[in-house]
């Protein structure tokens, strides 16, 4: 929440996946307290977060070849790096797929997809 003010002078808006952390009351009054929207959204939806995605690709590169961390500074390390390597493309490609993936939510009634 610290970097939320700095975002253009408005309130934040939030979205999240249900998970129940997402829905404590501590959460929910945290947010209230903040002036913090929550949108409406489908629980269990990873299809329609494309940085479920992002985070997978990053994982994959900062874990590739069976790569161990011994500290918490490595782990950090690789973490920025895979952020900071991603490929516009890649993301371009996930933003272009929002109209198909909630379209296909949609005919699904909500239901998981696998993306």
């Amino acid at each position: 929440m610290p970097f939320a003010g700095n975002i253009r002078g408005r309130n934040g808006e939030y979205q999240h996946d249900n998970a129940p952390i997402h829905n404590s009351n501590a959460t929910k009054n945290y947010l209230n307290s903040k002036n913090v929207t929550v949108l409406e959204w489908p629980p269990m939806s990873p299809a329609l977060n494309p940085i479920e995605n992002v985070w997978g690709i990053m994982s994959r590169k900062v874990y590739e070849n069976g790569r161990q961390f011994y500290s918490v500074n490595a782990l950090k390390t690789a973490i920025e790096s895979a952020w900071y390597n991603l490929e516009p493309e890649i993301l371009q490609i996930l933003i272009t797929s929002m109209e198909k993936r909630i379209y296909d939510v949609i005919l699904k009634n909500g239901k998981t997809l696998n993306y």
